[in-house]
């Protein structure tokens, strides 16, 4: 019996928001990788140095909702350029974060280290919502 992936859900929209275009990318990674999405829960928030509003995108037990606007106590947030998010996004990966032994991947590891990425919160999030939205 396959696992059924949580539906994914767009929520409140902003004028010049990003959500419907995150909600597409966290579509796609729910879709791949429904048992990874599935055991995910906890709230981010996607904040962009460009004037674009925050997306928040909210795993639960059997929906994913992703909404412009601000989250009241994200359990992670993630700051930095809609350029170098995306980066993160298509790095590949060892064990959840960047993999270091790839060019792409040690440049999104020195955009964290270099603080043009900044993290906050749970990091076991992060490496599990790097894990189901990798491009």
């Amino acid at each position: 019996m396959s696992l059924q992936p949580p539906s994914v859900k767009l929520g409140q929209l902003v004028e010049g928001g990003l959500a419907p275009a995150i909600m597409a990318i966290v579509e796609r990674g729910v879709q791949h990788r429904p048992a990874l999405a599935s055991s995910l829960t906890g709230e981010i928030e996607l904040c962009f140095e460009e004037r674009y509003p925050p997306v928040r995108v909210v795993f639960g037990e059997r929906i994913v909702l992703v909404e412009d606007g601000a989250a009241a106590a994200p359990d992670l947030r993630i700051d930095g350029s809609l350029a170098d998010q995306i980066s993160l996004m298509v790095a590949p990966l060892l064990g959840g974060v960047p993999s270091p032994i790839n060019s792409r991947g040690r440049a999104a590891l020195g955009m964290v280290a270099g603080g043009r990425v900044r993290i906050e919160g749970r990091i076991g999030l992060m490496r599990q919502f790097l894990r189901v939205i990798r491009i």
